[in-house]
């Protein structure tokens, strides 16, 4: 049996089509609970780990998301994945308002965690 070949093509098909298993009303709220997290986080301008630390920085991209992908596809059944997979790799790629669309709340949640953190150290330091 020949092994499936993974790309960044690929990769952002499998995301288009979690997201749209996720709008699904069949789909069990588990997996929408998974591949909402893994969504936001192959989405998100920030990780984990910041990759600037040596080693662990890469490694949580290279263990997080491939486990986060795992989970959401084995939570969904099997023939709501089909359907979405196949209208995924259909889809038009968007224009960039539309994608924008999807990347602010991710950009509006982050920058609430970096405030707060932020409010956190000035109080400490005062």
């Amino acid at each position: 049996m020949e092994q499936p070949r993974y790309n960044a093509t690929s990769l952002h098909t499998k995301i288009r089509a979690v997201f749209l298993a996720m709008r699904r009303p069949d789909t069990p709220l588990y997996a929408k609970l998974a591949g909402g997290l893994f969504v936001y986080y192959a989405l998100s301008p920030l990780d984990l780990i910041p990759d600037f630390i040596p080693l662990l920085g890469r490694a949580d991209d290279m263990i997080i998301l491939p486990f986060l992908a795992w989970l959401s596809f084995k939570l969904v059944p099997d023939e709501i994945m089909q359907e979405c997979m196949r209208e995924a790799e259909n889809m038009p790629g968007g224009s960039f308002s539309r994608k924008m669309r999807y990347a602010i709340p991710v950009i509006c949640v982050w920058m609430v965690i970096l405030m707060r953190c932020a409010k956190a150290f000035y109080n400490i330091l005062i």
